[in-house]
C-alpha cells in the first residue's frame, strides 16, 4: 500500500454520488472515490480485520475493540484520542454511533432484504446510504450522500461512509464463517 496523505475534502466536491475502490487482493484496502479525486482510505492492521484505520483529509482514525469478547467498538483519532464509540445492536443489524461531541446516529438497512445501508440521524435525517453492487470485485459499494450534508456539528461524511463499509465487511466475513 503506497502511503497518499493528500486526500481531497469532502467540501469540494461536485457529485454525491461515490465509489468505493477495492484495491489489493490478499490484504485489500479500500478507497472512497468519485472516479478524480480520493476522499478517504480503509485498510486493516492485520487480516483479522479486527484493527481498522480509515485515512481521510480530517487525519488518521483507528477503529478497535474495546474488549476480546464485547461488541462496542472505539473511534479513535490517531492511535488513542477516543472521540466516539460504535454499537452494533443485538437482536438487529443496526448499528448505533455515538461521538464525543453530542453526535449519534444510526446506521440500518431499512428494508429486510435490501443491499443499501443508510446513516440516520434524528435532526440531519439521511445522512448517507451505502450500497452494495452484485458482482462489483473492484467495487463492492456505492455510496450516495444527502443533497445537504454540509451542516455544521457533523462529522466528516467520509469517515462516517468507511465506518459503514467495515461494518458491512464485517458482517460478510462473520456470516463466511458461519456458513
Amino acid at each position: 500500500m503506497e502511503p497518499v496523505t493528500n486526500f481531497r475534502s469532502i467540501d469540494q466536491m461536485h457529485t454525491n454520488d461515490f465509489f468505493i475502490n477495492r484495491i489489493g487482493w490478499w490484504r485489500p484496502y479500500y478507497e472512497l472515490s468519485d472516479e478524480q479525486f480520493t476522499y478517504a482510505r480503509l485498510s486493516y492492521k492485520s487480516i483479522l480485520n479486527r484493527y481498522a484505520i480509515v485515512e481521510c483529509a480530517a487525519g488518521l482514525f483507528t477503529i478497535k475493540r474495546r474488549s476480546l469478547i464485547g461488541r462496542t467498538l472505539l473511534l479513535n483519532h490517531g492511535e488513542d484520542e477516543l472521540i466516539g464509540e460504535i454499537e452494533p445492536a443485538v437482536w438487529k443489524r443496526n448499528v448505533k454511533l455515538c461521538m464525543n461531541n453530542g453526535f449519534e446516529a444510526t446506521y440500518k438497512f431499512k428494508k429486510l432484504f435490501s443491499r443499501s445501508f443508510t446513516l440516520f440521524n434524528e435532526s440531519y435525517g439521511d445522512i448517507l446510504e451505502i450500497k452494495q453492487l452484485i458482482w462489483g470485485f473492484k467495487r463492492p459499494f456505492s455510496v450516495t450522500l444527502a443533497p445537504n450534508n454540509q451542516q455544521p456539528g457533523k462529522p466528516d461524511v467520509a469517515l462516517l461512509a468507511m465506518i459503514g463499509v467495515h461494518f458491512i465487511l464485517v458482517k460478510q466475513a462473520q456470516a463466511a464463517a458461519a456458513g
